[in-house]
């Protein structure tokens, strides 16, 4: 587990770890090993055996994004072998309950009329709420230079500057809006995801407004070192498959604000090599690739 005890990629394993450990016979447990942005622990997986026993939890943060931004890591986003992946979780797009943008359109209207005003509230330089907040600029012909990105300690406090009327609209994570979103603090424009999310069908998608390249959704998966075994991957991928399907597991997934997402290794390595590759491609356009 890349990342800290208590955060949503690791209540996500824990969940998980509990049901797809029957499917796979033997109990698994879950090690976290934090920092750097989740690239000690990924280095860390690139030098365990190949052998099925040394598995990790990813993430878009992790294996997607801080890959595609920094060219100086010891590895690579391909250096794993994508086994499975699990849930992905709905981006997206509120403004202060106060702000007088009702919809989508009217919100874009003014990011037309003055680009430079608004203020988006952002976990730092190339998060996901970052990287959101210039999809929109970039959906909308407008240049990405002009997007005021507001940085907060995490995704949480930056929806909670917009809740506040500290910073105008937030584009990341929906669990992350939840709160806000049931106290009436803060109003959703739109979802990411290509339908209309569970308990939220009032929200539109972006793909309902004409806009469907806004489409930046974080996912949790399986990974292995690279090289692993076909009937190890067939063994995971297997028990993954069968955990996908487990009530229990999807009602679990669901109170955590994610939405399953299931994809076998095929599929997931080339979701995360299309991921990879638009992500290099924007952080190159924002000027923000390490080199």
């Amino acid at each position: 587990m890349p990342y800290g005890a208590g955060g949503a990629t690791d209540l996500a394993a824990r969940v998980l770890v509990g049901v797809v450990q029957d499917y796979l016979g033997q109990s698994v447990v879950v090690i976290n090993k934090p920092g750097a942005s989740g690239s000690i622990c990924l280095d860390f997986m690139t030098k365990q055996k190949p052998d099925g026993y040394s598995m990790l939890m990813v993430a878009i943060g992790s294996n997607a994004l801080y890959t595609a931004m920094n060219t100086k890591l010891p590895f690579k986003y391909d250096d794993f072998t994508y086994v499975a992946r699990t849930q992905i979780n709905p981006g997206v797009t509120i403004v202060n309950a106060k702000r007088p943008w009702k919809t989508f359109d009217e919100f874009r209207a003014a990011i037309k009329k003055d680009p430079g005003k608004i203020k988006f509230a952002t976990a730092g330089l190339g998060t996901i709420q970052h990287l959101s907040a210039a999809m929109i600029y970039k959906a909308l012909g407008i240049p990405i230079k002009n997007l005021v990105a507001v940085p907060y300690d995490s995704g949480t406090a930056a929806v909670l500057a917009v809740a506040s009327g500290e910073a105008d609209a937030f584009s990341g994570n929906l669990s992350e809006a939840v709160s806000s979103l049931r106290g009436g603090l803060v109003r959703p424009l739109a979802v990411t995801t290509p339908e209309r999310v569970d308990g939220y069908k009032d929200i539109p998608t972006f793909t309902e407004l004409g806009l469907p390249q806004i489409d930046l959704v974080g996912f949790r998966g399986i990974a292995g070192p690279k090289n692993l075994p076909p009937e190890v991957v067939k063994a995971w991928e297997e028990a993954m498959a069968k955990t996908a399907k487990n009530k229990a597991w999807l009602k679990l997934v669901k109170n955590l604000g994610d939405e399953p997402g299931y994809l076998d290794s095929k599929a997931f390595t080339a979701f995360e090599d299309k991921e990879f590759k638009r992500y290099r491609e924007l952080f190159t356009e924002l000027g923000l690739l390490v080199k």
